[in-house]
């Protein structure tokens, strides 16, 4: 953690800090450089006291189902979902991650938001309680004004023309850098299947073709973009509210 040390001392100017922390996202992101984000943590920590991060990560179960849909009628779909799933795994565990992470510290940094929640939280909770607690409404909650809240939290974050236009780049950029490329070689990592059909007490074995042309190729392509796009809000605005919650709390710690 020597860099962020360095970081930390007051002659190095805010463009310097802002040059280190894209280099480091663009490391984590592109490069799957994990010490990149690990000091990218250390460096909110020193500077926006963020401590508690934990992204809950989503699988590509869902985005597994859609492909099936698309290509509902083309045999071998199964492999090429999964074989796809493979390829962009790891990609999108560090997006999400990173939308995470981002959303956490928009979250934790507004007055705002964390101001109302701290007065709903007074109502229901006690000093004690509060302090007592390691987490708020993060999880499983029935209050039904904290609830309200929340939602209008998640529509204002939809709305949001930075947020959207900031999540959109985040997601074309990884597209165009890594994602592209592999979904265009998806035949590089696709084989043609044996499979078995009866007709009547007849089985046959035959080979069945489950590569995918240029048209298919793009449309899948774009499929993958607009799920990301979707999935990138669900990622950023759960980080949002983790870091209001995470803000309230360290005020009574």
């Amino acid at each position: 953690m020597d860099l962020a040390q360095k970081i930390n001392q007051k002659s190095v100017k805010n463009v310097a800090f802002k040059d280190i922390k894209k280099y480091l996202i663009a490391n984590f992101l592109y490069n799957g450089d994990l010490d990149s984000i690990n000091i990218l943590l250390n460096i909110y920590n020193i500077y926006e006291s963020i401590e508690n991060i934990y992204p809950r990560y989503v699988t590509l179960e869902n985005l597994r189902k859609d492909i099936k849909k698309i290509y509902k009628q083309k045999e071998g779909i199964e492999l090429i979902a999964r074989s796809l799933s493979n390829l962009i795994h790891d990609d999108v565990n560090r997006l999400e991650l990173y939308l995470y992470l981002e959303g956490y510290r928009f979250g934790f940094n507004s007055k705002k938001y964390v101001n109302f929640l701290e007065i709903i939280t007074l109502k229901y909770l006690s000093i004690d309680e509060l302090y007592n607690r390691k987490k708020l409404f993060q999880y499983e909650f029935k209050n039904e004004e904290v609830i309200h809240f929340k939602k209008i939290i998640f529509k204002d974050i939809r709305r949001d023309r930075q947020i959207r236009g900031f999540i959109r780049k985040t997601i074309l950029d990884l597209n165009e850098r890594l994602l592209k490329e592999k979904i265009k070689g998806i035949n590089e990592h696709l084989d043609m299947q044996l499979v078995f059909k009866t007709d009547d007490d007849d089985i046959q074995i035959e080979e069945v073709d489950s590569y995918l042309n240029e048209s298919e190729i793009q449309i899948l392509d774009k499929k993958i973009f607009k799920f990301l796009y979707i999935d990138g809000f669900r990622i950023f605005r759960n980080g949002f509210w983790d870091g209001i919650n995470d803000k309230v709390l360290r005020r009574y710690k």
